[in-house]
């Protein structure tokens, strides 16, 4: 399946291929962890769930939301699988701005009552 893949290092955007298999996006986005952010309803966004932890990240943003690391974006099938991108190459490159090299987002945990 078709994905987009946001490299703040090198800050490029690119299309890549994707087998379906999870255990590919640890290795496309480079991380132990992964977290799903929903980029519009077709689109989510996978980013790397521990970013913030890492004292040498780079950052994207995607609608004034701040992201460390790569990210990959795919879509859901009516079933909750992962499926083709909808979004264009193009659009993605419309919807990402990189931070500057040094920005940095402080971690921060926070307790709500029930």
């Amino acid at each position: 399946m078709k994905g987009i893949l946001i490299n703040p290092f090198d800050e490029t955007i690119k299309e890549v291929v994707v087998t379906g298999n999870y255990k590919e996006l640890y290795t496309l986005i480079e991380c132990r962890a992964f977290d799903c952010v929903d980029v519009d309803e077709d689109n989510t966004l996978y980013v790397d769930d521990e970013g913030l932890l890492h004292d040498t990240n780079r950052y994207f943003a995607i609608h004034d939301r701040e992201f460390a690391g790569r990210g990959l974006i795919l879509s859901t099938d009516d079933e909750g699988n992962s499926a083709d991108v909808r979004f264009t190459l193009q659009e993605v490159k419309d919807l990402v701005s990189f931070l500057p090299e040094g920005f940095k987002v402080e971690p921060f945990f926070s307790f709500h009552e029930l």
